[in-house]
């Protein structure tokens, strides 16, 4: 398994009620590059992220800067790690429920760390946690 399944640019985890809706081609490649820039710049390990695609969340500096980066890149996050919704809206694939997705952006955005990486870490757990729909690449 491929780590960029792990952000997805939504930030989505299954859970037991979850159903599945797919990125577009163009979205696909968009987070293979993105994943792959950011593991280099990161050096985070490859089974950290598949534990987190897993939504097992290791307290690991690397994963909080690849989640930092790959938000940045998409456009979803500032410098400093604050959530923009309208972008992370934007970016959601078709299947998603956007009232919902809304609904929980706005309150993941309240979520802050010590950095920059912290925060877009936790606002990615919030959002994880909360979601009940699973994104297939």
């Amino acid at each position: 398994m491929t780590p960029f399944l792990f952000l997805c640019l939504v930030m989505a985890v299954a859970g037991r009620d979850a159903h599945n809706v797919q990125l577009s081609q163009a979205q696909k490649e968009k987070v293979h590059q993105y994943t792959a820039q950011c593991v280099k710049e990161t050096g985070v390990k490859t089974d950290v992220l598949a534990e987190a695609k897993k939504g097992h969340f290791a307290d690991d500096e690397a994963l909080k800067k690849f989640t930092l980066c790959f938000f940045q890149k998409s456009g979803i996050v500032d410098s400093t790690g604050k959530l923009n919704v309208e972008a992370a809206l934007s970016k959601l694939p078709q299947g998603v429920n956007k009232a919902d997705a809304t609904k929980l952006l706005e309150e993941c955005k309240k979520k802050t760390g010590k950095d920059a990486a912290d925060t877009a870490f936790e606002v990615f757990k919030c959002y994880s946690r909360g979601t009940k729909q699973h994104i297939l690449a």
